[in-house]
C-alpha cells in the first residue's frame, strides 16, 4: 500500500459520535474518516466547477439533445442491474468513462435495449451538486417555454440558468 499523508482535523466528539451511529445503521463497514473525505472531495470538486463558471463563464461548446442543450462538463449517469456508468460532455461529444463517444440513446442502451434515454439518463449540470433526471429536465422547460411565450426552441435546463444568477 502506497504511503498516503494525512491531516489531523479537529472536529467536535458530539458530531463525530453522531455520524458514526448514523453511518453503523445506514451504511455499515463505512468509517466516519473516509465518509468525510469523500464529502469534502465531493464538495471542492463542485466548487471548483462554480468557480470556473464564475472565471469563465457558461460553457461556449456543449451536446445538442433535441430541445435540451448540455454544457461542457455536463455529467450523465444511467444503470441497470447493480452496475452504475458514467459519461461526461467533453465539448461537443458525450464521452463514456471507457472512452465511446456515444448519443444519449446509445449511453441509455449500452447493455438492455430499448430504453428511452430521457427516462434512464440523469444529469449533473457544471457548478451543481445534484442529479436530474433528463425527462424532468424536459418537462422543466417544456413548461417554462410554455410561460413564456418569447423563449427560444433551446433552453439549458440547468435551473441557475433559469431561476437565479451564479
Amino acid at each position: 500500500m502506497d504511503y498516503e499523508a494525512t491531516q489531523l482535523i479537529n472536529f467536535p466528539v458530539t458530531d463525530f459520535l453522531e455520524l458514526e451511529f448514523y453511518l453503523m445503521d445506514t451504511r455499515p463497514g463505512v468509517r466516519p474518516e473516509a465518509f468525510v473525505v469523500e464529502l469534502v472531495k465531493r464538495w471542492l470538486r463542485t466548487e471548483n466547477e462554480r468557480l470556473a463558471l464564475r472565471q469563465n463563464g457558461p460553457a461556449l461548446r456543449g451536446f445538442q439533445w433535441k430541445n435540451l442543450f448540455l454544457p461542457d462538463g455536463t455529467n450523465l449517469r444511467t444503470s441497470h442491474g447493480n452496475t452504475v456508468e458514467f459519461a461526461k460532455v467533453c465539448g461537443d461529444r458525450i464521452m463514456s468513462d471507457d472512452g465511446a463517444v456515444l448519443t444519449p440513446s446509445q449511453f441509455a442502451n449500452r447493455h438492455l435495449k430499448g430504453r428511452n434515454a430521457w427516462r434512464f439518463v440523469w444529469l449533473r449540470f457544471p457548478g451543481r451538486e445534484h442529479w436530474l433526471r433528463a425527462s424532468d429536465c424536459r418537462a422543466g422547460i417544456d413548461n417554462h417555454r410554455n410561460g413564456r411565450p418569447e423563449q427560444t426552441d433551446t433552453v439549458s435546463c440547468d435551473p441557475c440558468d433559469r431561476y437565479q444568477r451564479c
